[in-house]
């Protein structure tokens, strides 16, 4: 999850970045923030971290959005946290930002695989998730998404390139090099293939689970969960309502 957000990072540049912010909450997995902060120097952006509420263990999707201004370049969204499972509510994020003339960055990790994600009607522009948690996969792979209107024309050139980034990796002529139309110009070298190869029994099961039940299995041992808790009087830091 970490390299393709460098990817995608690297892909968008100094042209997008360069003197804007980029926007991402405190609660995100801590990978992604210290990727984002290693990277402002870099590309002469300021990345503006929104804070957690006193007492508070999330970031309030409200206080998301009223750090959003025509000066964020980039909004990085973390769907499902995984300090406390809370869900952001990505209709509303995704629409605020697009009236601001963000780009939404989605981490999915967390709910791939148990809570349905469509890419057609998230309006985000990048989207991505380990192979992990819920899908059951293996360290070494995972998945990405980069909207179509970025790669054609989006003139996204992702600076660590390979044979596997041409349009034909069989391309031997080093004074020749063009990207990819599509995803792959996001490749680098000879891929390694053993960990999708692992992961594949994993994703099979998942996708063999009727729609629904994977889910709803969860949701009854979380309510279990919070009975206990309850019970013993602890504090609950994660949300109560199962569409959070």
């Amino acid at each position: 999850m970490t390299d393709a957000f460098a990817r995608f990072v690297d892909g968008l540049g100094e042209r997008t970045l360069n003197g804007r912010k980029v926007l991402v909450a405190a609660d995100c997995f801590p990978s992604l923030h210290f990727l984002l902060n290693g990277l402002a120097d870099r590309y002469g952006f300021t990345l503006v971290t929104v804070p957690l509420r006193d007492g508070e263990a999330y970031v309030r999707d409200d206080d998301f959005i009223a750090w959003r201004g025509a000066d964020v370049a980039l909004a990085v969204i973390t769907w499902v946290s995984s300090l406390t499972s809370k869900r952001a509510d990505l209709n509303t994020l995704s629409a605020h930002a697009r009236g601001v003339g963000s780009l939404v960055a989605v981490d999915i990790t967390q709910g791939a695989g148990i809570i349905p994600f469509d890419v057609r009607t998230s309006n985000c522009d990048f989207a991505c998730s380990t192979s992990l948690k819920w899908l059951c996969g293996v360290p070494g792979t995972g998945l990405g998404y980069v909207a179509p209107a970025l790669l054609n024309g989006g003139g996204m050139t992702p600076a660590v390139r390979g044979w596997f980034s041409q349009e034909d990796p069989f391309n031997w002529d080093i004074e020749q090099f063009s990207y990819a139309p599509d995803a792959r110009r996001f490749d680098t070298g000879t891929p390694s293939v053993l960990p999708f190869i692992a992961s594949a029994p994993g994703f099979d099961w998942v996708m063999g689970q009727p729609p629904g039940a994977l889910r709803n299995q969860n949701l009854k041992l979380c309510h279990r969960i919070i009975e206990i808790v309850d019970e013993k009087g602890y504090q609950l830091v994660s949300p109560r309502d199962d569409t959070q």
